[in-house]
């Protein structure tokens, strides 16, 4: 389940499109199996009542279609999808109303790896303070977070790396470069909160000495 929740979160980085409630319309994959009816119904109910919240829906049957595939009965399915809309309104409470849908799986796949309610919520503020304007700017700081703390990197060492780089200007690019290099020195044998530190200070140094981008103007 773990696996799956960063998988669904990257593939939206990758491809996912957002519409206008800020929810993600997947690209349509002809091996998505079909829900049974009384299932189907089932995420439909419970997408009504999670749509009200302004979350997205979509993650849900994407969910439910996991479950299916791998053969799990409808019980076992429901208690997944549940647990997911869980995990995506705390997301909305540690990021806030104006997260996007995509921002919101992704801090739910970081809660749903371990990561504390706080600790998005504090990786979600440095990412804001340091954003242009555009939607999305969370998404990818909360999947690298979620993805080293599933490759047993403490969430502490993973959020204070991360918050040190997006501090000096660090984008996606270098985001994803440390995710690679991170996992390549897990897989290798060095303690993952040693590989996340030491990969993170390099970036940083090579950071040093650009122009970080300008921080959001102060509101109020």
């Amino acid at each position: 389940m773990r696996a799956f929740a960063i998988g669904l979160t990257i593939a939206v980085v990758a491809s996912g499109s957002l519409d206008a409630q800020g929810g993600v319309t997947p690209a349509s994959s002809p091996g998505t199996p079909q829900l049974g009816p009384s299932l189907k119904a089932a995420v439909e109910r419970l997408a009504d009542s999670v749509r009200v919240l302004g979350l997205p829906t979509d993650p849900l049957f994407a969910k439910a279609a996991e479950g299916t595939l791998k053969g799990a009965d409808e019980q076992r399915v429901m208690i997944a999808v549940r647990r997911l809309a869980r995990e995506l309104s705390d997301a909305k409470a540690a990021l806030g109303d104006g997260a996007t849908g995509a921002e919101l799986e992704a801090g739910a796949s970081a809660l749903h790896a371990g990561v504390a309610p706080d600790l998005v919520a504090r990786l979600g503020r440095a990412a804001t303070e340091r954003a242009t304007p555009s939607g999305g700017r969370l998404v990818m700081p909360l999947v690298t977070l979620a993805d080293m703390v599933a490759r047993r990197v403490s969430p502490q060492a993973a959020v204070t790396s991360l918050e040190s780089l997006i501090s000096r200007g660090a984008g996606d690019a270098q985001l994803a470069n440390l995710r690679t290099d991170v996992e390549r020195d897990i897989a290798a044998g060095e303690r993952p909160d040693i590989a996340v530190q030491r990969r993170s200070a390099s970036i940083a140094r090579g950071l040093e000495g650009r122009t970080p981008p300008m921080s959001k103007p102060p509101t109020g």
